[in-house]
């Protein structure tokens, strides 16, 4: 007989966070990057997951979604919207204010790697990866979400 123990619900709350779909925050100012992520990502399952996909359109949407859903998993967070900063400015009160240190993930993507120099980038350690969307295959973009959500052995 085995001694671990299985409190009542417990087995449904593995299976459904098992089962769930990864919860994806979009936020770009961009109405077109908000349609090419859709069309990217449509039927795609990540670690036996789908993914269900959130839209927000600046940094201030991003944070007040942040705010009212606690299951965001990852967000993909457009570094230039109302200003030259706001996707920064998205992932510092997310690690700093919020008190959610290392989750959810994030991912900046910029359309203008330029304007930043690489150690202003570097220095910040607020995010998880930069990626420039210009840059993005279909099969680099999945194959990014998949390394960066966590998989079945995490």
């Amino acid at each position: 007989m085995d001694d671990e123990f299985v409190f009542a619900g417990e087995e449904s709350q593995i299976e459904s966070d098992a089962t769930r779909p990864w919860n994806i925050l979009v936020v770009d100012d961009d109405v077109d990057v908000h349609v090419a992520t859709k069309l990217t990502l449509e039927n795609v399952r990540i670690h036996g997951r789908s993914l269900y996909l959130i839209d927000v359109h600046s940094g201030h949407e991003a944070i007040s979604t942040l705010k009212a859903n606690q299951q965001i998993d990852l967000i993909l967070l457009d570094m230039i919207m109302e200003n030259r900063e706001s996707g920064l400015d998205v992932a510092n009160w997310l690690r700093s204010e919020s008190g959610c240190y290392d989750k959810p993930i994030i991912i900046l993507r910029t359309g203008q790697a330029g304007v930043f120099k690489d150690s202003e980038i570097l220095q910040n350690k607020n995010f998880n990866a930069i990626v420039e969307k210009s840059s993005l295959t279909r099969a680099s973009f999945i194959g990014l979400l998949t390394k960066m959500l966590p998989g079945a052995e995490a």
